[in-house]
């Protein structure tokens, strides 16, 4: 809270807390066409534009009101745990909200959370709740993305791989927190906002995503365009 209450404008203090971008400064450079979006999310990040209007004091003052998903007041404990290991590694940052209600675009989500069989449940934010993903105009391509046949284009691509280069090999790379290694844009990332769990002797806490939530209609198309130019 120190760095927020020093910073000249959210957008200084977002930049101060979220660290270095997982985006290589030499993105720009890459033979693919791809290259100047991928520059701009590595210095700007993926811009988050609405078409709602503003919301209201009463409407922010609603929304607390209401708060997170149940299912998140039910796993209090992994959400605080899970929130502070997101926030030491700048992928979110947590204030309270008589702190940020008067920023500018601030809109709030409810946070939920996903269990998942013999694993850690999942952090997931329902930006569909308020009608935040209805509203947000669709920036990332698409194409980017790639949905069924898997086996076929796996065994398409082995059939025509050049057998001068010897033989095929296969490898599956599980990019840990893959959605938080692509920014939000720090101007726009308080239309985003989160609710959090409130215990009674604590303030009501909203938590800010500085890189792609799990959630978001545009989260997706935004990772894939990164990590399908990797591949």
């Amino acid at each position: 809270m120190i760095f927020f209450e020093n910073a000249r404008s959210w957008s200084q203090f977002v930049q101060t807390v979220r660290g270095c971008s997982h985006i290589r400064s030499t993105v720009g450079t890459l033979p693919h066409p791809a290259a100047a979006l991928l520059k701009r999310l590595q210095t700007v990040g993926v811009p988050i534009v609405t078409t709602g209007t503003p919301w209201t004091a009463q409407q922010l003052d609603e929304k607390v009101a209401r708060g997170p998903h149940k299912s998140a007041n039910e796993h209090c404990e992994f959400v605080r745990e899970e929130m502070a290991e997101f926030c030491e590694k700048g992928f979110w940052v947590v204030l309270p909200y008589d702190m940020v209600k008067q920023l500018p675009g601030l809109k709030l989500s409810p946070l939920g959370v996903v269990p998942q069989r013999d694993r850690r449940p999942r952090l997931i934010v329902d930006y569909s709740f308020y009608g935040i993903n209805d509203e947000t105009v669709k920036l990332m391509p698409p194409e980017a993305m790639q949905f069924g046949r898997a086996l076929e284009r796996l065994l398409t691509s082995i059939r025509h791989a050049n057998p001068a280069f010897g033989p095929v090999y296969m490898a599956k790379i599980d990019i840990a927190d893959g959605f938080y290694c692509v920014w939000t844009s720090a101007n726009t990332c308080t239309k985003l906002g989160v609710l959090l769990p409130r215990s009674p002797s604590e303030p009501q806490l909203v938590a800010f995503p500085l890189s792609l939530p799990m959630g978001w209609v545009e989260s997706p198309p935004a990772f894939c365009s990164v990590s399908e130019t990797a591949a």
